[in-house]
Parts: C-alpha cells; sequence; structure tokens
C-alpha cells in the first residue's frame, strides 16, 4: 500500500469518525453504565442502576424489616432523584455542559468507589452509583432520535425486538437503521458486564478505576463537539453577508 492510499484512508477514517462522534459518545457512555452494574452486582451484590428494587425494599422494610437499611435505601432514593434534579436546574439555570457536568460525575464517583471499604455495608458500597447513574441517564438517553437509556437495557431489548419485527415484515429500511442502533447499543452494554466480572475479580473495589477507559475518550469528544460548534457559529457571520 502507497502513501496515497494509506493517506485517503485516514482521511476517510477520520471522516468517519467525525461523523460519527455522537454514536460513539453514546458507545462509550453504553459501555460505562454495563461496567458500572457489572461492578455494583459484583462488589456490592446491588444493581444501583435504577430505583424499582430499592423502592420494594423501602416498602418491605416499612413494614417490620431493618430500619438502618430503610435510611440507606430513602438516602440511596434521595441520591438518584438528586442527580436527575440538578441535571434539570443546571439545564435551565446555566449554560454549562451537560454531557460535560455528567463525565465529571461518573469520573469523581469511580475514584470515591475505591474509599469505601470493602467491609461497608453493601448499600453504602453503591450509593455514590446511585448519584452517577442517575446523572448519567439524565444526559445520555440516545441520540440521533432514538430514545435509549445508557444505564439498563429493558426499553433498549424492546425497541429491538420491535425494530426487527416490523423490518422482518415490511422491510421498511428505517427499520433496519433502528434495529442495529439497538444492538449496538445492547452490545456496548452487555461487552462491559463481561468485563467488569474480570476487573472485579482481580482488582476488587479498585475495578471502578477501569471506568476512566471510557470517561476520558468521552470527555475529548464533548470538547471536539464544542469546537466544530464554534466554527459553526463563526462562518454564520459569512453566510448573511452572502445572502444579503
Amino acid at each position: 500500500m502507497n502513501d496515497t492510499t494509506q493517506g485517503v484512508h485516514r482521511k476517510s477514517l477520520g471522516l468517519t469518525l467525525k461523523n460519527n462522534r455522537d454514536l460513539i459518545l453514546h458507545s462509550l457512555m453504553c459501555s460505562l453504565g454495563g461496567f458500572l452494574g457489572g461492578y455494583a452486582v459484583l462488589c456490592r451484590g446491588n444493581l444501583a442502576s435504577a430505583q424499582t428494587l430499592n423502592m420494594i425494599d423501602i416498602v418491605l422494610d416499612m413494614v417490620g424489616r431493618n430500619k438502618y437499611e430503610l435510611f440507606l435505601r430513602i438516602l440511596a432514593l434521595f441520591l438518584y432523584i438528586m442527580g436527575i434534579e440538578l441535571v434539570e436546574i443546571l439545564s435551565k439555570k446555566t449554560q454549562i455542559n451537560l454531557q460535560r457536568y455528567s463525565i465529571c460525575v461518573d469520573m469523581a464517583g469511580l475514584l470515591v468507589l475505591i474509599m469505601i471499604p470493602k467491609e461497608a455495608n453493601v448499600l453504602v458500597g453503591v450509593l455514590p452509583i446511585f448519584f452517577i447513574l442517575s446523572t448519567q441517564w439524565s444526559v445520555f438517553h440516545g441520540v440521533r432520535g432514538y430514545n435509549s437509556a445508557t444505564i439498563f437495557s429493558t426499553n433498549n431489548l424492546r425497541q429491538t425486538v420491535l425494530a426487527i419485527n416490523e423490518y422482518a415484515f415490511g422491510r421498511d429500511r428505517k427499520e433496519l437503521k433502528k434495529a442495529l442502533y439497538y444492538i449496538n447499543t445492547l452490545f456496548w452494554f452487555n461487552i462491559n458486564i463481561a468485563f467488569s466480572y474480570f476487573a472485579v475479580k482481580y482488582f476488587g473495589i479498585y475495578a471502578s478505576l477501569f471506568g476512566f477507559i471510557y470517561t476520558v475518550p468521552a470527555l475529548v469528544i464533548t470538547f471536539m463537539k464544542d469546537e466544530k460548534a464554534k466554527a459553526n457559529i463563526s462562518i454564520e457571520p459569512y453566510k448573511e453577508k452572502i445572502v444579503c
């Protein structure tokens, strides 16, 4: 392969990456969601991605079980709500880049997790994850017009099945594209659950640091997107002059 051909391939790869930055970022956050879900279950025996089980346990604790656990579960619910609420407040009251904010929350949480002793109460061990993932869910919930969470899989699985069925019966290319999008989402989520198994097996609670594999490139992409936005803004006045 000569230098010219290599240069063409590099340019083609660069263009592909630029055109798919949103999908790459989405896939990275799905990867982190799957990894942290696996980490929480393997290290602490609790899934901290959603509130369904936690709220069931709150009700059960209210009718006669462990009062200390009730307190911790209410605290977990509060942290989950606060993650959502802070994103809403920041979106309405500030100009902060919410994607960057969410990724920074992820990074801080990954560090906090290694500070919680292995012997700590299992709920205490996942409290940061409740806040991390509710924040992530509020910010990263799909791209390209598709609604897809990056922290759990139920709706993504449903949408995959529906899209495959629609394509099978109607041969609509849009449904095939939709199915491939959701398959991609499920793939990155679940492959990183598998990765979390080996990370936790060999590194224990310190496995959370592997989360930086996803957050660092994700953060870089948010700056790349900002540069693109700035470039568009700088070109706009010239477009107006040409029109006039």
